[in-house]
């Protein structure tokens, strides 16, 4: 096995996960606060991303691969519609940053990436059909069907959070907004309180998890995936709303789907930043001893 790295992000709405790839490994990281001042000008925003990439680059980077959080044509690494960083409306990402680091740089959705990493090499491993959800600061699905990434026409498959639900959106009631919008705290907030005891903290997790229910709903109803790997922040709290996430599901309506769904946490803080080197690797036809993984759009 060839001896190189590629550095990988994560970019998020509030921090930026960066990381270095050796050898089907994340060898090290580093999280950064990815701050709105910093997210309103594209010019800024890309010396931040340069400056992350540059603190731990080794001479042997062969190249970067970073999952964002929006709409990405993959081929020619623009990015659309941007969750939470205004300035990236419609930005040649790919093209920006390969003028600054003189490297090729690979770009997909953020959500892709994780479920890529799941299925390769984590909990996801040895499935077939599987979907990554991610729960943080909106909620996005990645889709593996027979055993590949599927990403869409437009690399908009598995953007379940934009589906229209009660007065708003699934993002709206399935993420950390939820708890920001109806009690006024973080998730983490929540959580801590929840896991004192704290009655109206438990009960918030309870609605969290009927919610959550709802847009499993979906996902089941249009893809009937063997098993979901929950990832993002608020996967932290996975005990907390799983329970409410199973009693809500009692109500599917075709039960012989439920008794074969798996519901796991991920525990690799990592796939992400895997999954994007993972994706890299398949689209340069490096050979890896990794499982193969197409991208079918």
């Amino acid at each position: 096995m060839e001896n190189y790295t590629i550095i990988v992000l994560d970019i998020g709405g509030t921090k930026i996960h960066t990381g270095r790839y050796r050898q089907g490994k994340i060898e090290h990281s580093i999280k950064k606060p990815f701050q709105s001042e910093v997210k309103s000008s594209i010019s800024e925003s890309l010396a931040f991303i340069e400056a992350c990439i540059e603190e731990i680059k080794t001479p042997d980077t062969i190249a970067v691969a970073i999952g964002v959080p929006s709409i990405v044509d993959i081929d020619k690494g623009i990015v659309f519609d941007t969750t939470n960083i205004a300035a990236w409306r419609e930005i040649p990402l790919k093209d920006l940053l390969q003028a600054r680091l003189n490297l090729p740089v690979y770009i997909n959705n953020d959500v892709n990436c994780f479920a890529a990493g799941e299925h390769i090499s984590g909990k996801g491993k040895g499935y077939q059909d599987m979907i990554g959800l991610c729960i943080g600061t909106g909620l996005g699905a990645g889709v593996i069907v027979r055993n590949s990434l599927y990403a869409g026409t437009n690399c908009s498959a598995g953007e379940i959070g934009g589906f229209s639900y009660l007065n708003a959106t699934i993002d709206d009631y399935c993420s950390g907004q939820f708890f920001k919008n109806h009690y006024g705290e973080s998730g983490e907030q929540m959580a801590k309180k929840a896991r004192l005891g704290d009655s109206e903290a438990l009960n918030a997790y309870d609605i969290f998890g009927q919610h959550l229910a709802e847009a499993i709903n979906h996902l089941l109803l249009i893809l009937d995936p063997q098993v979901i790997i929950i990832g993002g922040s608020v996967a932290e709290s996975f005990d907390l709303f799983i329970d409410s996430v199973w009693m809500s599901l009692a109500d599917f309506p075709y039960q012989g789907v439920i008794e074969k769904l798996d519901i796991q946490k991920s525990t690799d803080r990592n796939s992400a930043l895997l999954g994007a080197a993972y994706l890299y690797l398949d689209s340069a036809q490096y050979v890896e001893s990794i499982q193969p993984l197409s991208i079918v759009q």
